[in-house]
Protein backbone atom coordinates (compact mmCIF):
# COMPACT_ATOMS: atom_id res chain seq x y z
CA UNK A 1 0.00 0.00 0.00
CA UNK A 2 2.86 2.41 0.62
CA UNK A 3 4.23 1.73 -2.59
CA UNK A 4 0.91 2.29 -4.27
CA UNK A 5 0.79 5.58 -2.31
CA UNK A 6 4.40 6.57 -3.03
CA UNK A 7 3.39 6.55 -7.36
CA UNK A 8 -0.08 7.84 -6.44
CA UNK A 9 1.32 11.16 -4.85
CA UNK A 10 3.69 12.01 -7.91
CA UNK A 11 2.97 14.83 -9.90
CA UNK A 12 3.52 13.05 -13.61
CA UNK A 13 0.76 10.62 -12.18
CA UNK A 14 -1.33 13.63 -11.18
CA UNK A 15 -0.64 15.12 -14.85
CA UNK A 16 -1.11 11.92 -16.63
CA UNK A 17 -4.74 11.28 -14.94
CA UNK A 18 -5.90 14.76 -15.33
CA UNK A 19 -4.90 14.35 -19.15
CA UNK A 20 -7.26 11.15 -19.42
CA UNK A 21 -9.68 12.64 -17.28
CA UNK A 22 -9.84 15.91 -19.10
CA UNK A 23 -10.72 13.88 -22.48
CA UNK A 24 -12.96 11.93 -21.23
CA UNK A 25 -15.13 14.71 -19.54
CA UNK A 26 -15.33 16.66 -22.94
CA UNK A 27 -16.32 13.65 -24.53
CA UNK A 28 -19.86 13.70 -25.43
CA UNK A 29 -19.79 9.69 -25.54
CA UNK A 30 -17.31 9.36 -22.20
CA UNK A 31 -18.38 12.24 -20.42
CA UNK A 32 -20.42 10.15 -18.00
CA UNK A 33 -17.82 8.01 -16.60
CA UNK A 34 -16.15 11.84 -15.78
CA UNK A 35 -17.79 11.04 -11.85
CA UNK A 36 -17.10 7.39 -11.12
CA UNK A 37 -13.65 7.59 -12.14
CA UNK A 38 -13.45 11.17 -10.17
CA UNK A 39 -14.96 9.69 -7.46
CA UNK A 40 -12.46 7.02 -7.48
CA UNK A 41 -9.47 8.73 -7.50
CA UNK A 42 -10.73 10.85 -4.46
CA UNK A 43 -11.75 7.75 -2.62
CA UNK A 44 -7.99 6.46 -3.11
CA UNK A 45 -6.42 9.32 -1.87
CA UNK A 46 -8.77 9.61 1.02
CA UNK A 47 -8.16 6.04 1.61
CA UNK A 48 -4.36 6.06 1.55
CA UNK A 49 -3.31 9.24 3.39
CA UNK A 50 -6.50 9.06 5.99
CA UNK A 51 -6.44 13.15 6.07
CA UNK A 52 -8.09 13.78 9.63
CA UNK A 53 -11.76 15.80 9.68
CA UNK A 54 -10.97 19.81 9.40
CA UNK A 55 -12.74 22.03 11.84
CA UNK A 56 -12.19 25.68 10.00
CA UNK A 57 -11.53 27.23 6.62
CA UNK A 58 -7.75 27.04 7.32
CA UNK A 59 -7.57 23.15 7.96
CA UNK A 60 -9.61 22.68 5.17
CA UNK A 61 -6.98 24.72 2.77
CA UNK A 62 -4.26 22.97 4.14
CA UNK A 63 -5.97 19.54 3.92
CA UNK A 64 -6.64 20.01 0.54
CA UNK A 65 -3.38 21.16 -0.68
CA UNK A 66 -1.82 18.07 1.54
CA UNK A 67 -4.02 16.10 -0.83
CA UNK A 68 -2.30 17.23 -4.18
CA UNK A 69 1.18 15.54 -5.10
CA UNK A 70 4.10 15.70 -2.76
CA UNK A 71 6.35 17.12 -5.74
CA UNK A 72 3.93 19.57 -6.97
CA UNK A 73 3.16 21.74 -4.05
CA UNK A 74 4.24 24.89 -5.78
CA UNK A 75 1.10 24.21 -8.20
CA UNK A 76 -1.78 24.20 -5.34
CA UNK A 77 -1.58 28.03 -3.46
CA UNK A 78 -3.65 29.22 -0.95
CA UNK A 79 -4.80 32.64 -1.73
CA UNK A 80 -6.08 33.88 1.58
CA UNK A 81 -8.51 32.70 4.16
CA UNK A 82 -11.20 34.38 5.84
CA UNK A 83 -13.42 33.56 9.03
CA UNK A 84 -15.61 30.93 7.01
CA UNK A 85 -13.80 30.68 3.65
CA UNK A 86 -9.99 29.55 2.09
CA UNK A 87 -9.63 30.35 -1.33
CA UNK A 88 -6.91 28.76 -3.08
CA UNK A 89 -5.77 28.22 -6.33
CA UNK A 90 -4.43 25.77 -9.14
CA UNK A 91 -1.38 26.38 -11.47
CA UNK A 92 -1.42 23.03 -12.98
CA UNK A 93 -1.61 23.85 -16.60
CA UNK A 94 -5.65 22.18 -17.00
CA UNK A 95 -6.45 20.29 -20.23
CA UNK A 96 -9.34 22.12 -20.38
CA UNK A 97 -6.98 25.54 -20.63
CA UNK A 98 -8.93 28.02 -22.68
CA UNK A 99 -11.78 25.32 -24.36
CA UNK A 100 -14.63 27.20 -23.36
CA UNK A 101 -16.26 24.30 -22.00
CA UNK A 102 -17.17 25.02 -18.01
CA UNK A 103 -19.45 22.45 -18.21
CA UNK A 104 -16.41 19.66 -18.93
CA UNK A 105 -14.41 21.75 -15.83
CA UNK A 106 -17.32 21.28 -13.89
CA UNK A 107 -17.42 17.52 -13.67
CA UNK A 108 -13.51 17.11 -13.80
CA UNK A 109 -13.38 19.14 -10.37
CA UNK A 110 -15.92 16.58 -8.98
CA UNK A 111 -12.43 15.15 -7.65
CA UNK A 112 -11.72 18.20 -5.71
CA UNK A 113 -14.81 18.40 -4.21
CA UNK A 114 -15.09 14.68 -3.03
CA UNK A 115 -11.66 15.50 -1.49
CA UNK A 116 -13.24 18.47 0.49
CA UNK A 117 -16.53 16.17 1.24
CA UNK A 118 -13.99 13.33 2.91
CA UNK A 119 -12.59 16.04 4.81
CA UNK A 120 -15.58 18.12 6.12
CA UNK A 121 -15.79 20.71 3.53
CA UNK A 122 -17.35 22.21 0.49
CA UNK A 123 -15.55 23.39 -2.34
CA UNK A 124 -16.99 25.92 -5.61
CA UNK A 125 -14.77 26.41 -8.50
CA UNK A 126 -15.03 30.27 -8.72
CA UNK A 127 -13.06 30.74 -11.78
CA UNK A 128 -11.94 27.86 -14.38
CA UNK A 129 -8.99 27.79 -16.85
CA UNK A 130 -11.64 27.00 -19.27
CA UNK A 131 -12.69 30.22 -19.98
CA UNK A 132 -10.72 32.87 -17.45
CA UNK A 133 -7.53 33.31 -19.71
CA UNK A 134 -6.04 33.74 -16.23
CA UNK A 135 -3.89 30.18 -16.48
CA UNK A 136 -5.00 29.49 -12.99
CA UNK A 137 -8.21 28.25 -11.22
CA UNK A 138 -9.79 30.18 -8.54
CA UNK A 139 -11.74 27.92 -5.53
CA UNK A 140 -13.73 28.57 -2.30
CA UNK A 141 -13.55 25.95 0.29
CA UNK A 142 -16.24 26.23 3.71
CA UNK A 143 -17.04 23.63 6.17
CA UNK A 144 -19.55 21.50 5.63
CA UNK A 145 -22.62 23.03 6.04
CA UNK A 146 -22.31 26.34 5.60
CA UNK A 147 -23.79 28.19 3.03
CA UNK A 148 -22.56 29.31 -0.12
CA UNK A 149 -25.27 31.59 -1.51
CA UNK A 150 -22.64 34.00 -1.97
CA UNK A 151 -20.23 31.96 -3.91
CA UNK A 152 -20.75 32.17 -7.80
CA UNK A 153 -19.98 29.03 -9.25
CA UNK A 154 -17.69 29.31 -12.46
CA UNK A 155 -20.04 27.25 -14.66
CA UNK A 156 -23.50 29.39 -13.82
CA UNK A 157 -21.98 32.50 -15.52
Amino acid sequence: MNFLKQILEKKWVFDSNLKLLGFIAQNSFLKSLTKPLTNFFAYLNLRLNKPKHSLNAKELAESWKNLMPVDGQEYFKIDRISEETAYVEIHIKCPLRDSGNVNAFFHLMNYDRKLMEGVGGELVVLSSQSNNKKGFCQLAIRKSGTDLGDLLPAHKY
